[in-house]
């Protein structure tokens, strides 16, 4: 399937104004005619040969000199001729000196129809009535003002008016001005009223110095990279911008070109040409699935027959190893963009991150979404290849080596879940959960994360210590502080242990709690309810002391695993709260004070 990619090009300047002393213009509808597809206003595209204009009654067998290139998709764009009717406005940019020869085919019928070509920047020239074989075409009455930039035929008999001729784009136009071109049919158009009518079309032309027509321009091309594909993928995207990263092992790297004009015009002809210095290309101006496979460098040459859009395909320097290819693309033997590939290699290690993982697991954890189970059994990890880059993988890893508590356990299959997600190079690693079955295990354990390259060959991680704990059997509360100052804040500590002494597993959740804070005190933050969840093996709560001095009881309670009785105690608010790192601090400074009494009493009984 072929690709081409349309795009909008936007017209360059409106018409304007159409001569001097003549009326202002607006194109509306008139009453007096209807435009129609058949009223149409074409000009030819084919160069003459001889270095002058030329009419026909076919606009296919004129010739004109100095039309470039169209600058919109308005009209009827044909290999020679451009038309325009009901009312298209066609832009273009034509050479300085520009003749262009034109064909009005008023097709509307009436006695006193008229036709009028208008003209801004330039003169008309041999004007004539068009014979079309039609003996009726040749009754009417043609016209010229006296700067020959109007001309009208008005109709003598209840017939069709047609007529032709040549625009001569004046000597003094700038380079980078507009010249413009109208034609209008109309009962009312008269030699003094040429524009008392409907409008069929517009022609607006921008002057050019020379022309870029079917030279490559950078500006207006896109060469870019776009998201890598696998080998039996068909090659997609368009984007104008280059798509970065590295590319996964087996993908091919891809970039889409379209290569334009100083005119904004496909490039019809020339030869495109890529190397690599790794690897190998392939050039694919109707690329469709399973093309990829047959990059070779027997096709980085491709001759540009109708338009320059298209794909460069860049396979893999070696199979399954990381590397590193540079793309060059020339036009016409001149280098037109490079391009650097980077590939990663297969799949060589996969580790567990310790730091970020737990290492602590809760005895009946699943990923079912119960509780927060996951936070008790979370693992991360990273694969890499050979060369140390991370990698993406398209299966989640496998537990292996489990031994001890973690026997009979699992990892979670999900991999797109906050309970798994596969490794990823952007985030640059993965998640897993350990379902660990619910059971009397508990203690010291290992395991071993698991998966396969591309060739099936099973990559196993370091094998990892980790622990396995039973559900909450004892708790503790602590303060920070022994009394406080009212505004201050205290922290309540709550640590957990199972029924081994092991801390409990981070995520754990105190089900059954039960809290009721000292009544000078104000929760403030989360809640201390059931909510909670325990890390490292315990959880603090933060209470916001009050104005009144006192000592004030609180009651905490898990209900849930527990037969222990509730902790009870008493928390003080003093005007000037102490710390205990406060009482510390006086006592060391009172036993240096007392020292250094001693040592003066010792100095004075030596004398």
């Amino acid at each position: 399937m072929s690709i081409k990619t349309l795009r909008k090009r936007i017209a360059l300047v409106a018409v304007s104004a159409l001569g001097a002393g003549l009326m202002s213009v607006v194109a509306v509808p008139s009453a007096n005619a209807a435009v129609n597809g058949t009223d149409t206003f074409d000009i030819a595209r084919t160069a003459s040969t001889t270095g002058s204009a030329s009419v026909a009654d076919d606009i296919a067998n004129a010739r004109s000199v100095g039309y470039v290139a169209p600058t919109n998709a308005i009209g009827d764009i044909a290999t020679g001729s451009v038309s325009v009717a009901v009312g298209q406005a066609h832009t273009a940019v034509v050479l300085q000196n520009a003749q262009i020869a034109f064909n009005v085919n008023g097709t509307t019928t009436g006695a006193t129809t008229g036709i009028s070509v208008v003209v801004s920047g330039g003169t008309l020239s041999g004007v004539t009535i068009k014979d079309a074989g039609d003996a009726a075409a040749n009754t009417g009455v043609l016209s010229l003002n006296g700067a020959t930039t109007i001309a009208v035929l008005k109709n003598s008999v209840a017939t069709k008016g047609e007529l032709r001729g040549i625009f001569s784009v004046s000597s003094s136009a700038a380079v980078g001005s507009t010249v413009s071109m109208a034609a209008y049919v109309g009962t009312d158009i008269t030699s003094t009223t040429p524009t008392n009518g409907t409008l069929i079309g517009t022609y607006t032309f921008t002057i050019a110095s020379a022309s870029v027509s079917g030279v490559y321009s950078s500006a207006l091309s896109t060469i870019n990279t776009q998201t890598p594909i696998a080998k039996s993928g068909t090659p997609a995207g368009t984007n104008g911008y280059d798509s970065t990263g590295r590319i996964d092992n087996g993908k091919v790297g891809l970039v889409y070109f379209s290569l334009k004009d100083g005119y904004n015009a496909d490039l019809t002809s020339g030869t495109l040409t890529a190397s690599v210095t790794a690897g190998s290309t392939v050039i694919d101006l109707s690329a469709g699935a399973g093309d990829a496979y047959a990059a070779s460098t027997a096709y980085d040459d491709q001759a540009i027959t109708s338009d320059a859009n298209g794909y460069i395909i860049v396979t893999q320097p070696v199979a399954n190893t990381a590397g590193t290819s540079t793309l060059t693309v020339t036009y016409q033997g001149a280098v037109i963009a490079t391009k650097t590939f980077n590939w990663n290699g297969d799949i060589a290690s996969i580790t567990v991150d310790t730091a970020n993982s737990n290492s602590v697991f809760y005895n009946g954890a699943s990923d079912s979404g119960q509780g927060n189970d996951r936070y008790a059994s979370g693992i991360v990890y990273v694969v890499k290849d050979a060369a140390g880059n991370p990698v993406n993988i398209t299966s989640a890893p496998t537990l292996t080596g489990a031994t001890g508590a973690l026997v009979g356990a699992s990892l979670t299959t999900a991999t797109a879940t906050t309970f798994g997600t596969l490794m990823n190079t952007t985030d640059g690693y993965g998640l897993t959960t350990m379902v660990v079955p619910s059971s009397t295990l508990n203690g010291a354990a290992t395991y071993k994360l698991r998966v396969q390259n591309s060739a099936g060959v099973n990559i196993d991680s370091p094998v990892v210590t980790a622990t396995v704990a039973l559900g909450i059997d004892s708790f503790a509360i602590s303060w920070d502080k022994t009394s406080y100052a009212p505004g201050e804040i205290a922290t309540m500590t709550v640590t957990a242990k199972d029924s081994k002494g092991n801390p409990v597993a981070d995520g754990s959740l105190a089900t059954g709690i039960s809290f009721t804070a000292p009544s000078g005190f104000t929760v403030t933050g989360t809640a201390c309810d059931a909510a909670k969840a325990f890390s490292g093996g315990s959880f603090t709560c933060k209470l916001a002391a009050g104005n009144t001095a006192g000592s004030y009881a609180y009651s905490f309670d898990i209900s849930t695993g527990t037969a222990q009785s509730p902790a009870i105690g008493s928390v003080n608010i003093t005007s000037s709260g102490v710390s205990n790192a406060e009482v510390l601090a006086a006592i060391v400074k009172l036993i240096a004070s007392i020292n250094k009494q001693i040592r003066a009493l010792q100095k004075q009984l030596k004398r």
